[in-house]
């Protein structure tokens, strides 16, 4: 009986001593690709010892070519736009534009400001969207006048004369609590 508990034991320690081998090995980066068993993606070894302490096997030398995926923004079109990233070519605007946030379009400027308050009360441009050719809303009826509580950056209004004019409209991420979310700058004057 002790004989037979003796040979299980010597078994057992003579698997365990060809199955658990102690490896050292360098931090050398001269990489590998291997195929560990039972995974179904090959890895990146840092070196032939550590692939071998794995007990992988060796596909390449080097690094594990994987199918990358673009980058967001990592391309770009003729125009230097990335359009993985929302950016468009506009050629109006002559720019590369998130069409979310920036567009042109044309306003009617009413000939006399009127009072309007926000923080404090002042003397607002009066404007209603103007339904053009490059509009997508063509025939359909322009919108009610508004006040327009920031001005348009390059427009000079002389009072009592109305206008026509084309303008590029951004909205701004994350603007000031006590600031507009729009600025509006003036492209051309039509009328």
């Amino acid at each position: 009986m002790n004989k037979v508990y003796l040979f299980i034991v010597m078994a057992l320690l003579q698997s365990h001593a060809s199955t658990a081998h102690a490896q050292v090995c360098t931090r050398e980066y001269a990489p590998v690709c291997g195929q560990v068993p039972g995974e179904t993606k090959p890895q990146t070894f840092a070196n032939r010892c550590m692939l071998k302490a794995a007990r992988a096997t060796e596909i390449a030398q080097g690094t594990c070519e994987m199918e990358k995926l673009p980058l967001v923004g990592g391309d770009t079109d003729t125009h230097g736009c990335k359009p993985s990233a929302g950016f468009l070519w506009n050629e109006e605007l002559m720019s590369c534009v998130r069409p979310w946030l920036s567009m042109a379009l044309t306003l009617e400027v009413a000939a006399h400001r009127r009072p309007c308050h926000g923080l404090f009360e002042k003397q607002c441009l009066v404007v209603r969207e103007v339904q053009d050719s490059r509009s997508k809303n063509l025939g359909q009826v322009g919108r009610k006048w508004e006040p327009l509580f920031d001005e348009i950056a390059g427009f000079k209004k002389v009072p009592g004369k109305r206008y026509i004019i084309r303008v590029r409209k951004d909205k701004i991420e994350n603007p000031p609590l006590d600031a507009s979310d729009t600025n509006y700058t003036l492209l051309r004057v039509l009328k």
